[in-house]
């Protein structure tokens, strides 16, 4: 078990994957699944969903064997030390990459929304700077942050209901079903790479308090969470906007506000946005702590390693944030995830069944 100082509770770890999960994504997500599921882009996330409850199964089922292991840990084990450091090699690159992703969707947003002035660089700086400030501490810190940053999660679902009184056209959606197995099983598979966050879970499971019992149980309730968020906010989108408008809205979540005025409050989108920063900085935080651990999980070399990361995350930010740049990055991120996410749990689980000296660990 990691050191007590260093653990977290089930209580953190709720709400450090509900903001791990939570991202940059939502913005997006109701453009992108209408693209192939139509009106049926919120089945497809209730798929994407399901699906990701049983990726967790899958985490749970291999941390059982080796609950005081991170990822890397158990690939060193299960795959030798020679394999076992290539693959954590390519593990660090997704997070890494992943990262540095999201850096440069999120100040090409602030840019285009919030900030036209101000120089991507100058965003990049300030976000990173403040990642790198907050995982340079240990990870209970780093949970209390969440933990604290999560209040906000409930002002922006309070900022969305009340979207709900505004014009709604119900016809957009039916008939349910109309688009079709495969293209809602396309949808899903858009929706799943904008819901990624869950799989901190590889490196969090050994810092977990007594993580023998109740871990898959608070991950599915974050899990559970997040689909429904999701799920409720891309619903809207699909009843208020007519899909010819989805397909030339790339945000269509932020002009779900532009139609709202109140006495006291105007442009309610900015409000939103400048809100929603600090979900977006969660999972790039989360993120560059993820790519640290995988290169080194000792303290003494941990900091410094999260300093050369957080210069790494710079250097992929300033990337031209053109449109095609950003598309090629993110699709070469989300072949990756695949492999990561999916593919190499599946088979270390596989393998842990033919490994004669695993550590055996209670029953949830």
């Amino acid at each position: 078990m990691i050191e007590n100082q260093l653990s977290i509770t089930k209580f953190q770890l709720l709400f450090v994957l509900i903001q791990t999960q939570i991202g940059i994504g939502l913005l997006s997500l109701p453009n992108v699944v209408q693209e192939s599921a139509k009106g049926d882009g919120w089945l497809s996330i209730i798929f994407a969903g399901l699906v990701i409850q049983v990726l967790l199964v899958i985490y749970w089922l291999l941390f059982k064997k080796f609950p005081s292991d991170m990822l890397t840990d158990i690939n060193r084990k299960l795959l030798g030390n020679i394999v076992g450091r290539t693959v954590n090699t390519v593990v660090y690159f997704y997070f890494i990459l992943t990262g540095g992703t999201l850096t440069i969707l999120m100040v090409k947003i602030l840019n285009e929304q919030l900030l036209p002035l101000t120089p991507g660089w100058v965003l990049s700086f300030l976000v990173i700077a403040s990642s790198v400030y907050l995982t340079v501490s240990n990870l209970r810190i780093i949970a209390r942050f969440f933990v604290l940053a999560s209040f906000w999660i409930v002002v922006l679902v309070g900022i969305t209901l009340l979207t709900v009184w505004g014009p709604k056209e119900i016809l957009f959606i039916l008939p349910i079903g109309s688009a079709g197995t495969k293209n809602i099983l396309l949808g899903s598979n858009s929706a799943l790479l904008s819901m990624l966050g869950f799989e901190a879970l590889l490196f969090l499971f050994p810092f977990v308090i007594r993580n023998t019992k109740g871990v898959l149980k608070t991950a599915s309730y974050a899990n559970l969470f997040v689909t429904s968020f999701y799920t409720f906010v891309t619903f809207l989108c699909l009843i208020t906007f007519s899909p010819e408008q989805l397909q030339q809205i790339r945000e269509p979540v932020l002009f779900l506000f532009r139609g709202l005025s109140y006495r006291l409050l105007d442009r309610l989108d900015f409000i939103f946005l400048s809100i929603w920063i600090i979900p977006m900085t969660s999972s790039i935080i989360m993120y560059l702590f993820l790519a640290s651990k995988s290169l080194s999980s000792r303290d003494k070399t941990y900091k410094k390693t999260v300093l050369v990361n957080g210069i790494i995350l710079f250097g992929i930010s300033l990337v031209p944030h053109t449109d095609k740049i950003t598309d090629t990055l993110t699709q070469f991120v989300s072949y990756l995830s695949y492999a990561i996410v999916i593919g190499l749990p599946s088979i270390l689980l596989l393998l842990s069944f033919t490994y004669k000296k695993h550590e055996k660990g209670e029953a949830v």
